[in-house]
């Protein structure tokens, strides 16, 4: 099993890359956003993902790896296709449509819109994803992108501000939004997760 390439980074196609490991070259599949951040040659770390499928017809298998910055990033990927309806490739293309944080955010808040709007998902596919992984990513140390780079003196309503606006939430519109719900409730604030569900309503 390959856990992670530390190595050289050779080539770099549309949809992977080429990393040298002690003279033997692994070509990686990566998403769109891992591509973004990497250099265009030179040392690279990435994360790996082995995936082993076999041609029911055929008998053969194919070997593939796909590589990610993070163990986090790759968490995320291996969730995904857990989900039955997600491929690997279909895995890649939503973490290449999105940032794992925004995937992250947008199963967590039930935000069918911004996974529909991924090519190759449908509603009822969208609806499926959240439904199996919401849980299981909000008990997880990744569900941090709800509150964005939170800290202990940080209130709830400026980790639900810093949450809406990584989401691509106008920062003006979002915090007259937040304030009108946060005025309902007077003294006392919903929970976090719940404050952000019912700030995206009133925006």
């Amino acid at each position: 099993m390959i856990d992670s390439l530390n190595g050289e980074l050779l080539e770099i196609g549309a949809d992977y890359v080429v990393v040298e490991c002690h003279g033997v070259g692994y070509l990686v599949h990566v998403p769109a956003t891992v591509l973004a951040q990497l250099p265009t040659r030179g040392a690279c770390r990435l994360f790996i993902h082995y995936s082993v499928s076999v041609d029911v017809r055929s008998g053969q298998s194919e070997h593939r790896l796909f590589g990610f910055r993070s163990a986090d990033e790759r968490l995320l990927f291996r969730k995904l296709i857990e989900v039955q309806g997600v491929s690997a490739t279909l895995g890649v293309a939503i973490l290449s449509a999105r940032s794992a944080d925004d995937v992250r955010a947008a199963i967590i808040l039930g935000d069918e819109g911004a996974l529909k709007g991924i090519k190759g998902i449908g509603p009822k596919l969208a609806q499926r994803i959240i439904g199996e992984l919401q849980g299981k990513l909000t008990g997880s140390a990744s569900a941090h992108v709800i509150g964005g780079a939170m800290s202990t003196g940080n209130t709830v309503r400026a980790e639900a501000l810093s949450a809406l606006v990584s989401l691509g939430m106008d920062r003006v519109k979002a915090e007259r939004a937040l304030q009108g719900v946060l005025s309902e409730r007077g003294s006392e604030p919903p929970p976090l997760e719940e404050l952000i569900k019912l700030t995206l309503k009133n925006l």
